[in-house]
């Protein structure tokens, strides 16, 4: 059969609560069957109260500290299947910056990996991606989804760990990347300190206002899925409010004959 999934980074600011009611509109006009949510507000449950109130019957979090700077945040998936395990994925020591869901879908297992790599640090995301793809192996026909917020761009060093093994679904089903999913005008680069593509894995430009980047992405097995159809979310305000900073990434897939 096949599945709507969508993964959307939700901007964890103090706006958050003025901003909810635009993420749940726009889950409510998605309609995905599985949605991976990145800085949702940790120690609140809040990916069970988003869910209930955007209708899914379903719902995990995991928490996670960075210890270089103290950021927190949690992972959530909402979904119509039932959660049948559920595995926080430490990606170095003590930080499960990934979370891994397994969801019952028509009595078939399928295994949902929600992912926020770091912000900054190249080398340690190559070595993030090196230890999912890891995960990965371990259960190599287990049909899988690897979700989130990546931190780079398709051509940078980090993608080029996964792009062997996988592949990106609105690549897939466009021919190409989105230009871009980060920032949107809720948050602006002007404000930003230099070196954003860098970080990003990108080339450097010398205006920084003017740097975006295509950073989110639902990745799949080729030899397990095929991506029907592809789009951006929340690439527009919704009634007049912008529900993050990010955009999100929505795909249909359908199991590879």
């Amino acid at each position: 059969m096949e599945v709507a999934v969508a993964t959307f980074n939700v901007y964890k600011h103090e706006d958050f609560e003025q901003r909810l009611r635009a993420v749940l509109a726009l889950l409510g006009q998605v309609r995905a069957d599985i949605v991976c949510l990145q800085e949702v507000p940790p120690g609140r449950a809040l990916t069970e109260v988003i869910a209930a109130r955007a209708g899914y019957q379903h719902a995990a979090e995991c928490a996670f500290v960075r210890p270089d700077d103290g950021w927190t945040e949690a992972l959530g998936v909402l979904s119509r299947f039932r959660v049948v395990d559920q595995e926080p994925v430490e990606l170095r020591p003590g930080v499960p910056n990934c979370f891994r869901v397994r969801l019952d879908v028509q009595d078939a297992p399928l295994d949902v990996y929600n992912v926020h790599l770091h912000p900054r640090d190249s080398k340690l995301r190559q070595r993030e991606a090196s230890v999912i793809l890891g995960r990965l192996e371990r259960e190599p026909e287990a049909p899988a989804i690897v979700c989130g917020d990546f931190n780079a761009v398709p051509e940078g060093r980090t993608m080029a760990v996964f792009w062997p093994y996988l592949r990106s679904a609105f690549e897939m089903a466009n021919g190409r990347h989105p230009e871009s999913t980060f920032p949107t005008p809720l948050r602006p680069l002007a404000g930003r300190q230099p070196g954003f593509s860098e970080r990003r894995e990108g080339p450097p430009v010398d205006e920084e206002s003017q740097a975006k980047a295509a950073i989110d992405y639902i990745l799949v097995r080729p030899s397990q899925f095929t991506a029907v159809a592809a789009r951006l979310i929340g690439d527009r305000p919704v009634e007049g409010v912008w529900p993050s900073d990010h955009m999100g990434v929505l795909a249909r897939l359908s199991p590879t004959a």
